[in-house]
C-alpha cells in the first residue's frame, strides 16, 4: 500500500505525541525569584528556600518527596515563628531572637543577612552561601555573632528525595556571649517545654500521622507529648493520604563531641523535632571565638528505620 505524504505526516505526529507528552510529564525545572529558590518536578515543588529580607529568618518550605504531601509546616496559627525547616537562636545575652513581638511582628533580637550566593545545576542540585549577623537590638550596626552558612542540596534521588548538607560557622564579635535556651524541666523557672533553640523542623500537621525514630529505635515513650533522646540521628515518618514519607536530621558528632540531645513533640496540635544542642546547658562564647555546627537532612519515600539512620549517620561522620 502506498503511503501518501499526508498519511506519513499523520503517522509521524501520532508517534511523536506520546513522547512529547511524556517529556512534559517528566519535566523538572528551577523556579527562581528575587527571594526564593525552588526545584519542581512534574509540577510539584520538592523544596523551596526562602530568604527575603522582609522575613524574620531564612527557611525551607515546603520539603516534599515526589508524589507526596508537604512534610513541613509554615507559620501555623499556634506558632507563627515556626518556619518549616530553619535555624534560630533563642536568647543571645538574654535577648530573644526566636519569637516575634506581637506589636511589631519582628523579633526583639534582629537577625540580618546579605543576599545569598547561589549556584544551581541542571540536575537539580544547588549550593547556597550566606552571611548572617545576629545584631544588637539597641544598635543594629553592632554584630554580636556572625554566621557563615553553606547549604548544599543534592540532585533528587529516584524516589524524589534529596539530601541537604547544612554547615554554619559562628564567630563572636567584641562581646562575650551567652547563647541560652528556655529553662529545662527541673531547673529554676523550668517548664515542660524547655530546652529548645537552634536547628528545628515543624512537621506536617494533623491529620498526618507522625512517628519518630532514632538510631537506637522508635520513640515510644512521650511525657506530656515530649521526648528528649540522645542520638546522632533522628527521623520523622509522616503518613498522609495512605502514603508514608520520611525526613531524617543527622547531627554531626563534632557538634557536641558525640551524641546530640534532641527535643521532640508529637501531639495532635504540634509535631516538631530538633537537635537541641544547648539544651543541657547554655553555651558561653568568648570574644572572637568561633565554632561550627553541621547537619544533614534527608527526605525519602517510605519510612526511615533505625538501621538506615545508623548507616546514613556513619556515612555523614566519615
Amino acid at each position: 500500500m502506498k503511503t501518501t505524504n499526508r498519511t506519513s505526516s499523520f503517522l509521524r505526529i501520532s508517534f511523536a505525541l506520546p513522547v512529547f507528552f511524556a517529556c512534559l510529564a517528566a519535566r523538572a525545572e528551577w523556579q527562581r525569584a528575587d527571594d526564593t529558590l525552588a526545584w519542581k518536578a512534574d509540577g510539584q515543588t520538592l523544596w523551596k528556600f526562602c530568604y527575603g529580607q522582609n522575613l524574620s529568618k531564612p527557611y525551607f518550605h515546603p520539603l516534599a518527596v515526589k508524589g507526596g504531601e508537604p512534610l513541613t509546616t509554615l507559620s501555623p496559627p499556634d506558632h507563627l515563628h515556626h518556619y518549616g525547616l530553619w535555624f534560630a537562636w533563642k536568647y543571645i545575652n538574654h535577648v530573644n531572637y526566636w519569637e516575634l513581638d506581637k506589636k511589631t511582628g519582628k523579633s526583639v533580637g534582629p537577625t540580618k543577612w546579605d543576599a545569598p550566593e547561589i549556584t544551581t545545576h541542571d540536575d537539580g542540585s544547588a549550593e547556597i552561601k550566606m552571611n548572617l549577623r545576629y545584631v544588637s537590638p539597641s544598635n543594629e550596626t553592632e554584630c554580636l555573632l556572625a554566621e557563615q552558612r553553606e547549604i548544599k542540596v543534592s540532585a533528587p534521588q529516584k524516589d524524589g528525595g534529596v539530601t541537604i548538607d547544612w554547615s554554619a560557622k559562628f564567630t563572636a564579635g567584641e562581646t562575650e556571649l551567652l547563647l541560652d535556651r528556655t529553662h529545662m524541666p527541673g531547673e529554676p523557672g523550668g517548664a515542660v517545654n524547655g530546652g529548645y533553640a537552634g536547628f528545628s523542623m515543624r512537621a506536617a500537621q494533623d491529620p498526618a500521622k507522625v512517628e519518630f525514630v532514632t538510631i537506637e529505635g522508635p520513640i515510644e515513650k512521650f511525657e506530656s507529648d515530649r521526648a528528649r533522646p540522645n542520638t546522632k540521628a533522628a527521623a520523622a515518618n509522616m503518613t498522609q493520604n495512605n502514603r508514608t514519607d520520611g525526613v531524617a536530621i543527622l547531627s554531626h558528632a563534632s557538634n557536641v563531641g558525640g551524641d546530640s540531645p534532641w527535643y521532640m513533640i508529637n501531639s495532635k496540635t504540634m509535631r516538631w523535632f530538633s537537635p537541641a544542642l544547648i539544651a543541657p546547658a547554655a553555651k558561653k562564647v568568648a570574644p572572637h571565638e568561633s565554632f561550627t555546627w553541621k547537619f544533614r537532612i534527608i527526605t525519602k519515600s517510605g519510612a526511615w528505620k533505625s538501621e538506615e539512620l545508623k548507616s546514613a549517620s556513619d556515612e555523614f561522620n566519615k
